[in-house]
């Protein structure tokens, strides 16, 4: 267990942190590169995929055809956070039940083929707008085309390499034009909403095999 985020992510599904705490531990980390890895010794039993412990519990005994393609792009969207947003973010093991803050704006992509998935994002206006601003490093201050475009941007890369990584298992499926709405409630089938916490705020993973707005 190497990085960061699966430090982080191990501690909370261990429950030895709360929603809170691990928000202000993620904020600490952005403060001062190395408190997370000073964490370790906490961890009671290392988990070499935390992120899919946290999907599996969260999915509890349902989407059985779906959870191994959900675990694999859920591990691969956080990874790509990391590298992509500079965010460390950890998943929580609770589906999520209630929406998000308006206003909120949800973004997602579909990939249609051998697989069937929709990914997608939905956030409140401020945390959507730190999503922009982290991935394309421009000041914005208001959700507007670009910061739209730089949510989509995102998504777009995750979904590409999630594709391709699905193409290795012979499994083909087509990328899709990202899709985005305002104050949505997310109908998808086969549905599973995860909450992320970060340091600048929570929001939801979105997955589903058809659109879900």
């Amino acid at each position: 267990m190497k990085s960061k985020y699966n430090i982080a992510q191990c501690l909370f599904n261990e429950k030895r942190y709360g929603p809170e705490e691990i928000q202000s531990l993620l904020q600490q980390e952005e403060a001062d590169e190395g408190v997370i890895m000073h964490r370790l010794p906490e961890v009671k039993q290392v988990d070499a995929r935390p992120i899919r412990t946290a999907v599996k519990l969260a999915a509890a005994d349902g989407y059985d055809d779906e959870l191994n393609i959900y675990t694999k792009y859920v591990e691969l969207f956080i990874e790509k956070m990391e590298e992509l947003t500079h965010t460390l973010s950890v998943v929580s093991q609770e589906p999520v039940t209630t929406e998000e803050m308006s206003p909120s704006y949800a973004v997602s992509i579909r990939v249609s083929g051998d697989i069937n998935i929709v990914g997608g994002v939905i956030a409140a206006e401020s945390v959507f707008l730190e999503m922009a601003r982290r991935y394309s490093g421009e000041e914005m201050d208001q959700v507007d085309e670009l910061a739209i475009d730089c949510c989509e941007e995102f998504l777009n890369v995750v979904l590409g390499l999630f594709s391709i990584e699905m193409a290795k298992r012979d499994l083909e499926g087509d990328l899709y034009p990202p899709r985005w709405k305002k104050d949505i409630v997310p109908q998808g089938s086969r549905q599973l909403r995860l909450r992320v916490y970060t340091a600048f705020g929570s929001f939801q993973i979105v997955l589903a095999v058809d659109e879900f707005f």
